[in-house]
């Protein structure tokens, strides 16, 4: 519970000898102070502990406190999780209904922040294009929430259909459906329907029409081409760092074998034990409360890529953290090689995501496994059965078999496609120019 106690500060004496009186805020060992409208001199405070003497201005600032607590009392026992920025702005605004408004362009940001913290970089780069391009269409970097009508949304969608290169239906879309996103995140946060406190009491969302999206472009591939993949020579150019075919072709069929492993989970798993992999999905583990772990096992045609890249510290499962500095540098790499393996295969614009949309197609198309075992193979959210889930003990054994029943009909022998001697010189000759030219930055520094 927020504590208030008004004070005077010595140290803070103006230059007319007056003290501004403070309330100080205190909540869950935080302290802040609030600047009141009164100024008292030094004969209205006591001389040792400068103390509030002068009655007046007691009865004044019991009469501010009173006034906090009874804002805040309306919280109940909520207030006690509240952070600090929440209780100030409870107290210190006047009628929270009629005049709260919010910056929802800052508000974005803070989300977008939080987002990246938790690990959803991919995720939290959608939002950055949806919020420039708001900040764009209004040409300031201020919106307020009171600004977002359905009038303005219409007006900044048809303002996106006319910017050159975009893909209309896809972009208009996304950017609106990110904004209501953060719009409704926004209202879960501020109003409390329970206390009868509604800030954001519109939706101005619902009163719209989304343009339609285009057809989702089909990323599963055959059982064919992913034996295509397999076969492949891997190549023998020469270059710094990672050949990113040769990595692109390993990490592909990893996750396929792995059932579709995201590149986010594959960079951040730490848990490799009894030939298992235990992961939580980080894309869904926020809105599962089981906080979507999956236990993946490891079946022999795939140890070998397993071992290939695996962590030597024991730090996480693999080493890909060391080769590349963020999961999204690490994507990108992944990508850029698979266009090149695409082509080899008959592919055009091959994507890593393509190795779990052709898991969960040839796993219910062609190995028979039904479709209730493909969803909870590929870890997703499902909320008709979250009540389900809670009492159901959870076995790993229909997931292992689904994915033995699509190993076996896709039948690659990994085992078999053996990385040239020429892509272990390469790392040498990186680590050694990485070394050489951090002797000559020393050098020249010391010059």
């Amino acid at each position: 519970m927020a504590t208030f106690k008004a004070e005077v500060y010595a140290h803070q004496k103006k230059k007319d000898g007056t003290y501004n009186i403070k309330i100080r805020v205190t909540h869950n060992g935080e302290k802040r102070y609030l600047a009141t409208p009164y100024f008292i001199y030094k004969e209205d405070i006591t001389q040792k502990t400068f103390k509030i003497k002068n009655q007046h201005y007691i009865d004044l600032t019991d009469e501010m406190i009173r006034t906090y607590r009874k804002r805040l009392d309306r919280w109940g026992e909520r207030q006690t999780s509240m952070t600090m920025e929440q209780i100030i702005r409870i107290i210190t605004t006047d009628n929270e209904n009629e005049k709260f408004d919010l910056d929802i362009v800052a508000y974005t940001w803070k989300e977008i922040k939080r987002m990246k913290e938790a690990g959803h970089g991919g995720n939290a780069d959608t939002y950055i294009c949806a919020v420039r391009s708001l900040v764009k269409f209004v040409g300031r970097e201020k919106v307020m929430l009171s600004e977002i009508t359905a009038k303005f949304l219409q007006n900044w969608a048809d303002w996106i259909t006319k910017q050159p290169n975009v893909t209309r239906g896809y972009v208009t879309h996304n950017y609106l459906n990110r904004m209501r996103a953060i719009y409704n995140r926004a209202k879960k946060e501020f109003n409390d329907e329970d206390a009868g406190v509604i800030r954001i009491p519109y939706s101005p969302f619902s009163h719209i029409d989304f343009p339609k999206l285009p057809a989702t472009r089909k990323r599963a591939l055959t059982v064919e081409q992913i034996q295509a993949i397999a076969n492949l020579e891997y190549t023998k150019i020469l270059q710094p760092g990672t050949n990113r075919f040769n990595f692109a072709k390993d990490v592909f069929l990893l996750s396929f074998g792995l059932i579709g492993m995201n590149a986010i989970d594959l960079y951040n798993c730490t848990d490799y034990r009894n030939g298992r992999i235990t992961y939580q999905r980080i894309k869904t583990k926020e809105r599962r409360i089981d906080k979507a772990e999956i236990s993946i096992k490891v079946e022999p045609e795939y140890q070998v890529l397993v071992d290939k890249y695996r962590d030597p510290t024991g730090k996480r499962v693999f080493r890909f953290y060391t080769m590349y500095a963020d999961v999204n540098t690490f994507s990108t790499a992944l990508n850029k090689g698979l266009k090149k393996v695409g082509k080899l295969v008959g592919v055009d614009d091959l994507e890593f995501y393509a190795a779990r949309h052709s898991w969960a197609t040839i796993a219910l198309n062609d190995a028979g496994v039904d479709k209730y075992t493909v969803h909870t193979s590929l870890n997703h959210v499902d909320d008709s059965m979250r009540v389900t889930d809670i009492y159901i003990k959870k076995s790993w054994d229909p997931i292992d078999q689904a994915n033995r029943k699509v190993i076996n009909l896709v039948n690659i022998n990994i085992s078999e496609t053996k990385e040239p001697i020429n892509e272990k010189v390469q790392r040498k000759l990186f680590c050694l120019s990485n070394l050489l030219r951090q002797n000559e930055d020393d050098t020249t520094a010391h010059q």
